[in-house]
């Protein structure tokens, strides 16, 4: 008898067990090189995915503990076995940003490269991209998980939790891959497609399950498989969450009004035209980037080399005065002209350590302004220094000028080291 040909999941299966087993043995990246840079902290700090779960707009702006409206799960997917290519050129990094400040909760990543064309690249510039947003989403490396080896390297490259696919195991390796994730501090999502996975799923303790509605081993579609296996968690304390082919709000209402707590959305969203919009159509979420009061514009005036200039701008209601340190440019004063100005122009009550607002995601720029923004109300202005790539304008300089004037705000002009900015004690801007 002719053997059955293998599922389009045996096949990924045995091509990610090779992939692996190559990856073991490749200089740099063997599973004790892996160990060893874990062991040096260099995998970015983790947050806790379940906690995360439960946060999203329709909780954050009610102020209830209640999950009010299902957790967006966010996917970057690049093609699929089913679809194939769907967005192999979108910027991965741009793309889980617009999630982050949209309000996903998770963001989940496609590593697996011959059918997903995704990566571990692509996952590592995910979490770059978020991890300056105040409450960043957390990350799900989506893959093949078979090998505790992937689940470390999940770690390193920055994902906060990881994808256990119940049907590619036993439950000895389930049981073995949920504990090992757990150690590292990633609470897995464990993923089913029917009653006895989901016992399985259930008698491994997962706190996390996802119903895949694709069947991964021929991937049709059958929507109602989530809805199936809803009683099966009632009164647990599990958090459920739908995966694959939602598109419609009608399809988010019906697993809400069901009791899903999640919902993971892939191709429909790295096709929208909007991302921003679609996600809140989608989820009936308010438009989050009119939960702030809108402010009187700022002006900054730069340049300011008299203590005249400065009490007329402020007089005027300017609300930033800029001074420039580096001689090679016109309007550059000395340390003892800024000390002039600054006499008449009283030390701001800014607090540059202040926290910026978590009720909703904005770019880190924004909450870092923001924080400024607070303190320049018109009634008196905050002194700002310039610095350039003058070869005078060393770190230790931006601190003395610092310490000497009472700066209340630094601002690069030109490339200097970004990093520069974790050792100065006031707010930093840059001009590009």
């Amino acid at each position: 008898a002719m053997s059955k040909p293998p599922t389009i999941l045996e096949k990924i299966y045995a091509q990610r067990a090779q992939d692996v087993e190559l990856a073991k043995k490749t200089p740099g990246t063997t599973p004790g090189d892996i160990a060893k840079l874990l062991s040096m902290h260099l995998a970015p700090p983790l947050i806790p995915f379940v906690d995360r779960l439960r946060r999203n707009p329709s909780n954050i702006l009610s102020g209830s503990n209640e999950i009010l409206s299902p957790s967006l799960m966010a996917e970057i997917k690049r093609a699929s076995p089913s679809k194939g290519p769907i967005a192999l050129t979108t910027p991965v990094a741009e793309q889980a940003l617009t999630y982050a400040l949209a309000g996903a909760s998770v963001i989940s990543v496609l590593t697996e490269p011959h059918w997903f064309k995704g990566s571990l690249h692509d996952m590592s510039m995910v979490r770059q991209s978020i991890s300056s947003v105040p409450d960043r989403p957390a990350v799900l490396r989506k893959e093949f998980v078979l090998d505790e080896y992937q689940i470390a390297e999940a770690r390193l490259y920055g994902a906060d939790t990881v994808l256990l696919i119940v049907a590619m195991m036993d439950d000895e390796l389930l049981t073995r891959l949920y504990k090992y994730s757990r150690s590292l501090g990633m609470e897995p999502l464990v993923e089913v497609n029917n009653a006895g996975e989901m016992r399985r799923a259930l008698d491994l303790g997962a706190k996390v399950i996802g119903v895949n509605n694709r069947n991964l081993h021929d991937f049709n579609v059958d929507m109602g498989t989530t809805s199936r296996l809803v009683d099966m968690v009632k009164d647990r304390d599990v958090i459920l969450c739908a995966l694959s082919g939602i598109s419609t709000p009608q399809d988010v209402r019906t697993y809400k009004g069901e009791g899903v707590k999640a919902v993971l959305v892939g191709e429909s969203l790295m096709r929208a035209k909007d991302t921003a919009a679609f996600i809140r159509e989608l989820l009936d979420w308010p438009d989050l980037r009119h939960s702030e009061p809108q402010r009187n514009p700022v002006v900054k005036v730069s340049g300011v080399t008299t203590p005249g200039e400065a009490q007329k701008l402020a007089g005027a209601g300017v609300s930033i005065l800029g001074l420039v340190f580096d001689p090679t440019l016109a309007n550059s004063i000395t340390l003892d002209q800024a000390k002039a100005i600054r006499n008449v122009v009283p030390r701001s009550t800014l607090n540059p350590t202040s926290n910026p607002s978590q009720q909703t995601n904005v770019p880190w720029f924004h909450s870092h302004l923001s924080a400024i923004l607070l303190q320049c109300t018109g009634q008196r202005p905050i002194l700002a220094g310039h610095f350039t790539t003058h070869p005078s304008h060393t770190l230790t300089f931006i601190l003395e000028v610092i310490a000497t004037l009472s700066l209340d705000l630094v601002q690069f002009d030109g490339p200097i080291p970004a990093d520069w900015a974790r050792f100065i004690p006031v707010p930093v801007i840059r001009r590009f």
